[in-house]
């Protein structure tokens, strides 16, 4: 298992949200693409710095949204302590959106209790089933700044 934080060319994956986040009682989008035809992920790895979440950050919803389908491939979107705390194990072998539906913001019908970040804090994605190698997909996360 890898930890992947570059392409091959040394372009960073990852955004760096920073002090682009509006503050409460704003919202604010943060999103990311990530296009395995530019560099394949195998089974089992993480891209640990996707989307930067600012400190003082509530993070309200996350949506997976496929725009390249790959049959066997799954992705789970978390950060450190829950790899899959928004989205666990979504199938990418259908276009579309899907929301999140991790231990985080799972609560079977109910609004989903926001997920509190003090310090900065990366988004992953882990890549489960088969290798990711034409898929691509968009990473949307719901915040709001109260820092």
């Amino acid at each position: 298992m890898a930890d992947v934080t570059t392409y091959q060319d040394g372009t960073p994956i990852g955004r760096a949200a920073g002090a682009q986040a509006a503050s409460l009682p704003m919202f604010t989008v943060f999103e990311n693409t990530y296009d395995s035809t530019v560099m394949n992920i195998a089974s089992g790895d993480t891209v640990t710095e996707f989307i930067k979440i600012p400190a003082g950050s509530y993070v309200l919803g996350v949506q997976l949204t496929v725009q390249a389908v790959e049959a066997t491939t799954t992705i789970d979107v978390g950060d450190a302590a829950d790899p899959n705390g928004y989205v666990a194990a979504q199938a990418v072998a259908v276009a579309g959106r899907f929301a999140g539906a991790g231990a985080y913001l799972d609560n079977v019908g109910a609004m989903p209790t926001p997920t509190y970040y003090d310090a900065d804090t990366w988004i992953s994605f882990t890549v489960g089933g088969a290798a990711a190698t034409v898929c691509k997909f968009r990473v949307a996360v719901l915040v709001a700044n109260a820092g």
